[in-house]
């Protein structure tokens, strides 16, 4: 039977977290950190996550696309015979974290980190078999559950949380689900407001509008940054099977 994946840290109630399982009796976690006293922890902790378990779990996580992807890319910035990146499936992030180009790489020297995560997650693989990862199967939709800020200071008032930034509606950074707030943000709550109402009143003509488009773009693997997709364009979010089109496009500074 596959092992859950699972949250696992030293301390119960703050400190770093770890992806990982419990093989038997022994904690296994996802980027190689070894403790013997590492344990498991619930979920909305007020700990840190540990950085490289973060893209393991996106690794683990996301959908290949169809149509394949580069083996290595070199990180923005590089030429095409800088140090490569292995990228994670679906991002233009390497294993390393570095943010990557679209372009493929001709370089022949890999990058000692990503090298070192994909050892990480060879290990973990062996080590800890076929593995169950909680997920969904479709876009996360928690718009009606007030969220903490970062560093949990303040657990009376709840924050709404805004998809595409991950941060509140107000601009607060979030740490975690807090349904037990007492009072809503103000400032969150009129935007929420404002938001609701253009989503009744304007998506539905758009929507309905869409149904008639052609498919602008007729690709397998999109390569590009999201600034590059336009009305109509049809794709994909790493870790939903959903497919997705866009609407509208906005100026960032305009939100």
């Amino acid at each position: 039977m596959p092992l859950p994946l699972i949250r696992l840290s030293i301390s119960p109630t703050n400190g770093t977290a770890h992806h990982g399982v419990m093989a038997g009796t022994e904690p296994l976690t996802v980027c190689a950190t070894h403790a013997t006293d590492l344990a498991l922890i619930a979920e909305n902790t007020a700990h840190s996550l540990c950085q490289s378990c973060t893209r393991a779990w996106l690794i683990l996580t996301t959908h290949p696309h169809p149509g394949g992807e580069p083996d290595l890319r070199p990180a923005v910035g590089t030429g095409k015979s800088a140090t490569a990146h292995r990228p994670i499936p679906g991002h233009l992030l390497g294993y390393c974290g570095n943010p990557l180009d679209a372009r493929p790489t001709s370089a022949r020297r890999v990058c000692a980190n990503c090298s070192s995560l994909a050892a990480a997650l060879e290990r973990f693989h062996r080590l800890a078999g076929e593995v169950r990862v909680l997920f969904e199967g479709s876009c996360p939709r928690d718009e009606d559950v007030l969220w903490a800020p970062n560093g949990r200071g303040n657990l009376v008032t709840g924050h709404r949380r805004h998809a595409a930034s991950g941060t509140a509606w107000c601009g607060t950074p979030l740490s975690g689900p807090n349904p037990d707030a007492s009072t809503e943000c103000a400032p969150c709550r009129r935007a929420w407001r404002n938001e609701r109402d253009r989503r009744s009143t304007v998506l539905p003509r758009m929507r309905s509008r869409a149904r008639w488009w052609h498919q602008r773009r007729n690709v397998e693997t999109f390569s590009g940054r999201a600034a590059d997709l336009n009305t109509g364009d049809v794709y994909t979010v790493s870790g939903c099977p959903d497919q997705h089109q866009v609407l509208t496009v906005t100026h960032p500074a305009r939100g």
